[in-house]
């Protein structure tokens, strides 16, 4: 599915979500009203806030899958973390606020009278009604791959779940416990922050870089093994940003093949990854001949010895009169394998003899153009 085809879908379940929560919102608040429920009341008020988070999550599953620009050569994704995390913080309000007004109702000791029996029928109503929107909305979360959309779906099972609470503290107080209403709404009050709070959490858990999860990573690592090329791999880091994973990888290969067969091998494995891992929308290649790395701990970065690089190599062999036509160098760790075409007959004894006094040369060997 494509990205129009993913805008329309969150477009789709969006609006259809608003509706729902809309016709939620006026029956459970004006039935709360009508038949003297508080947790019914407070009900209604967290579907009317819904369709407000619902209209947020419109706009942020907008900017979220824009395409990348010059601003943001990394993408959008983290507009979704971003409105999970406020998507997150008005659910915690939202339940503090109950709790905090229904404790006080509680310890003055104003309770609701016995409610009217279409009470019960407003709230059953709450529970189908959010428990399908959950089940749709979940299912469209994951075909678009949007963590946000999948967010608000468990905030539409909160509702299911807050309602069904509604439900039993309606039929308690029908009974004669007129108090429970009030306990319901501090209950429902509670599991909205818990669910804010989820929504939170996982979110601060992304805006600081966290991996995906270990079993998803032990895939990723046995797939890039089966590609042809790669003689082992290390440092598979990722990180997740809104409904992707951005990853970069270490991975060893032949010390003797050429530069552009390396560049193809990395692109091979970028490309087979972005097309076989759904949530992976970009990979960083690095090519190793061994393995960098002491004891586990990367140290590609070794402060003790520093290689020549050609230039100065080409120097110290034109300094001991080597002329060369083709010179093909091959590092490995702390040494240097040579491989040179002579410019002119030299005895290659002798030359092999002065390049060996260099402390980093290792293999010299001579070929000749055909």
């Amino acid at each position: 599915m494509n990205a129009l085809n993913h805008k329309q879908e969150i477009k789709k379940v969006t609006f259809i979500s608003i509706g729902v929560n809309t016709f939620l919102s006026i029956i459970k608040m004006v039935g709360g009203a009508a038949f003297q429920s508080n947790a019914l009341f407070v009900d209604g008020i967290h579907s009317l806030s819904d369709i407000a988070t619902d209209f947020f999550v419109l706009i942020i599953s907008k900017f979220s899958r824009e395409e990348p620009d010059a601003e943001h050569p990394y993408g959008h994704e983290r507009f979704e973390t971003l409105g999970t995390t406020a998507l997150g913080c008005v659910l915690i309000s939202v339940g503090i606020i109950i709790c905090y007004e229904n404790v006080v109702s509680l310890l003055i000791g104003e309770h609701a009278g016995a409610p009217n029996m279409l009470s019960l029928v407003v709230a059953l109503i709450s529970v189908v009604a959010n428990e399908w929107l959950f089940r749709f909305t979940l299912k469209t979360g994951k075909k678009v791959n949007s963590n946000l959309i999948v967010a608000n779906a468990w905030h539409s099972r909160s509702d299911a779940l807050s309602s069904i609470a509604v439900l039993v503290g309606l039929f308690l107080t029908w009974l004669g416990f007129s108090f429970m209403d009030s306990v319901v709404a501090i209950l429902v009050g509670f599991m909205i922050s818990k669910v804010g709070w989820d929504f939170l959490w996982d979110s601060i858990k992304e805006l600081v870089d966290t991996s995906v999860d270990f079993e998803r990573i032990g895939e990723m690592k046995k797939f890039i093994q089966t590609i042809d090329g790669v003689q082992d791999l290390h440092n598979l880091r990722s990180r997740k940003m809104g409904p992707v994973a951005v990853l970069d990888v270490n991975i060893q290969v032949r010390p003797d093949i050429s530069v552009s067969e390396g560049h193809e091998i990395a692109t091979t494995v970028s490309n087979r990854m972005i097309s076989n891992f759904e949530e992976v929308k970009d990979v960083i290649v690095h090519i190793d001949i061994k393995d960098d790395r002491k004891n586990g701990v990367n140290f590609t970065h070794d402060t003790k010895c520093y290689l020549p690089l050609r230039t100065d190599i080409e120097k110290k062999l034109q300094a001991l009169g080597i002329e060369f036509h083709k010179l093909i160098l091959h590092y490995d760790n702390s040494f240097i394998d040579i491989e040179i075409e002579l410019a002119k007959e030299m005895d290659r004894v002798e030359v092999e003899a002065s390049i060996r006094k260099f402390s980093w040369a290792r293999n010299i060997s001579f070929f000749q153009r055909i």
